[in-house]
């Protein structure tokens, strides 16, 4: 019963390691047990990579860079030139990421973990903690007691049990809140205000702008822009009546959302919706028209147009810059087509048929083809994550015309480039091209032959020696029929000038 477990060990061992290394391929190595292992490494370009139980477990290093994976629990990445770590962890729930002296962590919703050079926070819900670049710390228990400092677009944030008191300050302004959000009071020598929610309210920024509600959201009054050329009125009987005007605009709506009136006077940009967003006429700079969901198009000029055919079915927008124009279509919203242009040599395509594919195309030539596309987002975190355990197949195009094709997570592999071609079907085939050199082997060398400029080789059942024989000879004689035929070719071409010259090829 021992020796049986150990000639199996032998025979997989056999079976998994590709011995066919040699003189003409002695940089590369590869070891497959698909789908449970799979280890490669090549010695040129200083990289190695691990593949276990197909897609779920992964490491690789080169060239500066580590990545080690067990998806979707974690993925680890390290980049000594870069100065750069990051490990995602159940993503997008957890994440810590270090870049020179910046550190972020978070885990959703609970946890989160800023540092800088001079200043940090962190946060542990109901716990918060940090220090300014000043050196001044903060801490809180929410919602009992705590204090905020540069935080939320504030310089400072105090609460006790909150919403029963709150506190803030933005340079002088002061607003105090007491059983947020119905009593407020601003305080500052530019601002100030005071709220009680929803009955009245009022706020004032001198000389910018003032905002008056009674019955929030019923009545609403404002002006803006007072420190310009232009200022805005605006008020509102909520939902019956919605004006907004200034000296070169007007716009009135009536039971909003549905019916709308907008003009513009320097523009002449003209807008009418009866009723939104069923139909809608749209004149001037920016021209439109919408028989919602049947049919809609908006166009400004030559810059940017939209249109929709049976929404959601079909949409396009075409937005152009100078000399660079971009190109989009969504089918069911879902699907997607991305197509771009900056020159003539410089192209972007994007193709996405949600679930089934996705093709890209870069700038530079590159592209990539992956089908089953189960999660309907462009995102690098589910790029590393959780895309490959859906990707039954991929396929890539380099910039240097370097190809590489994977079925199956390593079952089919095949990688070509303009001095090497290589294809792997597990452990069952493998054949390896290079100029004057050629590879076949059957079950990792039950079956191997191998062919250079000199010699081919044969070898059967994994037995340490081969059958060799020479084929300089078949080369020499070939050389012979080459230089002979290159004679008559010669020779032809003589006959051909004199024919052609008009004269008889036999004279007297």
């Amino acid at each position: 019963m021992k020796k049986r477990g150990i000639y199996l060990i032998i025979f997989l061992f056999l079976v998994g390691f590709d011995s066919t290394l040699s003189l003409a391929d002695e940089n590369e190595l590869f070891i497959d047990f698909w789908p449970i292992f799979q280890y490669r490494s090549n010695k040129l370009k200083e990289e190695k990579e691990i593949n276990g139980l197909g897609p779920f477990l992964f490491w690789s290093k080169g060239l500066g860079e580590t990545h080690l994976a067990m998806r979707p629990i974690f993925h680890y990445t390290e980049d000594q030139i870069e100065n750069f770590i990051r490990l995602e962890f159940i993503y997008p729930l957890g994440k810590y990421q270090e870049k020179d002296s910046e550190r972020k962590a978070y885990l959703a919703p609970l946890a989160l973990y800023r540092e800088e050079e001079n200043k940090w926070d962190f946060q542990f819900f109901p716990f918060f903690m940090g220090e300014t670049e000043i050196g001044e710390n903060y801490f809180g228990i929410f919602p009992l007691f705590g204090t905020l400092l540069n935080r939320y677009g504030k310089d400072e944030i105090r609460f006790f049990l909150w919403p029963l008191f709150s506190e803030s300050r933005t340079e002088e302004v002061k607003t105090t809140n007491i059983l947020w959000p119905f009593f407020s009071l601003i305080e500052g020598e530019r601002k100030r205000g005071y709220r009680i929610w929803p009955i009245y309210g009022q706020k004032e920024e001198v000389g910018v702008s003032k905002l008056e509600f009674i019955l929030w959201p019923i009545y609403l009054k404002q002006k803006k822009g007072l420190d310009t050329d232009e200022p805005i009125d605006e008020w509102m009987i909520f939902p019956f009546y919605i004006s907004k005007k200034s000296q070169r605009f007007r716009s009135q709506t009536f039971l909003w959302p549905f019916f709308t009136i907008a003009k513009d006077n320097v523009s002449g940009f003209e807008q009418y919706d009866f009723p939104w967003p069923f139909l809608q006429v749209l004149k001037g700079e920016v021209e439109g028209f919408r028989i919602f969901p049947l049919y809609g198009y908006k166009q400004k000029g030559e810059e940017v147009r939209k249109r929709f055919f049976l929404f959601p079915f079909f949409q396009e927008e075409e937005e152009r810059v100078g000399e660079k124009w971009e190109r989009t279509i969504r089918i069911l919203l879902l699907s997607r087509i991305h197509l771009g242009e900056e020159d003539q040599e410089e192209k972007e395509r994007f193709l996405r048929i949600w679930p089934f594919f996705e093709y890209e195309k870069g700038k530079m030539g590159e592209k990539r083809f992956s089908f089953l596309y189960l999660l309907p987002i462009k995102d690098e975190g589910f790029e590393r994550n959780w895309f490959p355990l859906f990707r039954l197949f991929q396929w890539e195009k380099d910039q240097k015309a370097n190809i590489k094709t994977n079925f199956l997570w390593g079952f089919y592999r095949r990688e070509k480039s303009q001095d090497r071609d290589s294809l792997r079907i597990a452990h069952l085939l493998s054949i390896i091209k290079k100029k004057d050199y050629k590879k076949v082997s059957l079950i990792k060398g039950l079956i191997q032959y191998e062919k250079d400029r000199k010699t081919s080789s044969l070898r059967l059942f994994y037995l340490p020696f081969k059958l060799k024989w020479s084929h300089e000879r078949e080369d020499i004689l070939k050389s012979e029929e080459k230089e002979l035929e290159d004679e008559q070719t010669a020779d032809r071409n003589i006959r051909d000038r004199v024919l052609c010259s008009g004269e008889s090829p036999i004279q007297f």
